[in-house]
């Protein structure tokens, strides 16, 4: 798979695949919103649909993702041959842009931090904290 495309139901879910290095593009930050607009935003970028969404799932030969809750929804993913492996972070969380090793030095990278990302597109800064534990702590427990 190269890529997927979640619906609005699943927000939550695309901050993880993000950060487990999956490209996720979610459906309402560009602006697809009805169920035919996801559907074709899913079939024009050649990527798999992920989708709570039973019809949408089977119209789409998409993803159907059953449980209301995040813990549920990884465990569906990773029973469905996709990973979730936290290593060098690949994706920003917020916008899905590629990271690159930023400069230790950097303002807003904690004194106490030897590695750092940088969004390619947004800027946003990452690196590894309790964020980065609490996450793997719960990818690892599926």
């Amino acid at each position: 798979m190269t890529g997927f495309v979640a619906d609005a139901m699943l927000g939550k879910l695309v901050t993880y695949m993000r950060m487990a290095g999956h490209d996720v593009v979610y459906a309402p930050d560009e602006d697809a919103v009805g169920d035919e607009e996801v559907a074709d935003l899913a079939e024009a970028t050649g990527r798999t649909l992920l989708t709570r969404d039973t019809e949408l799932a089977r119209r789409a030969d998409g993803l159907l993702v059953k449980s209301k809750d995040i813990e549920g929804q990884l465990r569906e993913l990773a029973g469905s041959g996709v990973s979730l492996e936290l290593d060098v972070p690949e994706r920003c969380s917020a916008c899905n842009g590629r990271l690159s090793e930023a400069d230790d030095a950097a303002d807003d990278v904690p004194d106490d931090i030897d590695r750092a990302w940088r969004c390619e597109d947004c800027g946003k800064t990452y690196w590894r904290g309790s964020h980065w534990d609490d996450v793997r702590e719960t990818l690892e427990a599926l």
